[in-house]
């Protein structure tokens, strides 16, 4: 549910003021899936104090009976823990002109796009999202200062993750193409050559504050003659083994060479926390993700929203705007029938990442429905956004499920989303870190 416009400087003013000390606040649950993939239970009360959650009860208890600061009623409605997307750009908009943005944009221009879309995930009911970045300084930047705002409190908006710049190969960066006047100005960042150099652009992009480090192993899906594999095995595995020392997860962004997945194996081998973005694995690539227990992050909604449903309605999605050939590429992907099928066939573990910035912010649980799709049941598509996502950041401990110990970060649906799917995309009621953003 989209807020009202006048209401976003009031949690703008509501979340500079802060929270009391420590107040405690119950949440009477008509129906309660704390533990995606557990049972869903009637009457609870969830009893909050500050931004975590301390106990859940059985019934709806009295703020008598606790000394409650307030008591939220949500007796009528389906309760669950708030949603992760592993796959956002906050900085990007849907609407043409987006490679010219690169150059006309400022920083601040960036960062009060991404602090928009932010709100927009945050009124979804995606209390955390991972930003997976841009070729240029300029979007690390921006999302960067975006995330230390929600931090501290000066603008609402999801706990955000960032993996800075992407790392990748020379000429992979999946950015634009300026004249070299333009390109000296605002070069690519983040590539590497070697093993060494690639040890050395993971540990600058962690000293510049990414959460995650994340690097491009294959070419861009819709490039001519784009290669399947980018980086060499040894440097794969010199970024792997650099940020896991370094306490970052790692993200290979890409699969996408018909002919040959030599790059999402390769990333596999090297040891990745999860891949994204896979458009064209081989057998090889199912048993490497069994076998290592990878997550798998395929963002089907993207695809079906760029492009219309028919070869006459192309121009009829969300990338209207591209030329008529890059839409037909689109479009026979679109025909094809995807990977995700094949890798929950084979029992591989999903998480969700949904791409917005290829759709609009806040329309992220359209993903859902694809995976549903796609084979898995409502529960597992959930559990793919909630434990799973949880687990693949490593915050399985303080996000994913409504327990004990845990961040309150909850939402709230009228209708049961186990029974109907579509009920997820719209979210009623949104609390993160214990502070209500959708009443």
């Amino acid at each position: 549910m989209r807020l009202p416009e006048f209401l976003w400087a009031t949690l703008f003013l509501a979340a500079s003021a802060g929270a009391s000390a420590d107040p405690v606040t119950i949440i009477h649950a008509g129906r309660l899936l704390a533990v995606p993939g557990e049972e869903v239970r009637s009457r609870q009360s969830l009893i909050i104090d500050g931004d975590r959650i301390v106990e859940v009860r059985d019934g709806f208890v009295a703020p008598t009976e606790l000394d409650a600061h307030k008591t939220i009623d949500l007796s009528g409605m389906f309760v669950l823990p708030g949603l992760i997307d592993l796959h956002v750009h906050l900085t990007s908009e849907v609407k043409p002109g987006g490679i010219l943005r690169t150059v006309t944009q400022s920083d601040a221009e960036l960062a009060i796009t991404a602090a928009w879309n932010a709100l927009r995930n945050l009124e979804a009911g995606f209390t955390t999202v991972l930003d997976m970045g841009e070729g240029h300084r300029a979007h690390e930047i921006a999302v960067y200062a975006v995330r230390a705002a929600v931090e501290s409190g000066r603008i609402p908006g999801p706990r955000i993750l960032a993996v800075g710049t992407p790392i990748s190969a020379e000429a992979s960066s999946r950015t634009a193409s300026f004249r070299k006047e333009v390109e000296s100005s605002i070069p690519t960042e983040a590539v590497c050559s070697g093993a060494d150099d690639c040890r050395r652009a993971v540990r600058e992009q962690v000293r510049r504050g990414a959460d995650v480090i994340s690097f491009y192993n294959s070419g861009s899906l819709l490039s001519k003659a784009s290669p399947s594999q980018t980086l060499t095995d040894e440097e794969m595995g010199a970024i792997v083994e650099t940020a896991h020392a370094l306490g970052r997860k790692v993200v290979a962004d890409g699969g996408n060479t018909r002919d040959d997945a030599a790059g999402i194996n390769g990333a596999l081998r090297a040891g990745v926390d999860w891949i994204d973005t896979v458009t064209y694995p081989d057998d090889l690539t199912w048993e490497l993700l069994l076998e290592r227990g990878v997550y798998f992050v395929p963002h089907l909604y993207a695809l079906h929203a760029a492009v219309g449903d028919t070869a006459e309605t192309l121009d009829q999605g969300t990338m209207y705007w591209l030329p008529r050939s890059t839409l037909q590429s689109l479009y026979e992907l679109k025909q094809e029938s995807p990977s995700a099928r094949e890798a929950y066939r084979r029992g591989v573990q999903f998480a969700f990442g949904s791409d917005p910035g290829v759709f609009p912010h806040g329309d992220n649980a359209g993903e859902f429905a694809a995976l549903v799709r796609e084979g898995l049941s409502v529960m597992e598509a959930v559990q793919a956004a909630t434990i799973n996502a949880a687990s693949a950041l490593g915050l399985q401990d303080q996000i994913g499920t409504l327990e004990a110990g845990k961040y309150a970060d909850l939402i709230a649906v009228s209708g049961d989303p186990l029974e109907d799917v579509s009920v997820l995309n719209d979210v009623r009621f949104v609390m993160r870190e214990g502070t209500v953003f959708v009443p």
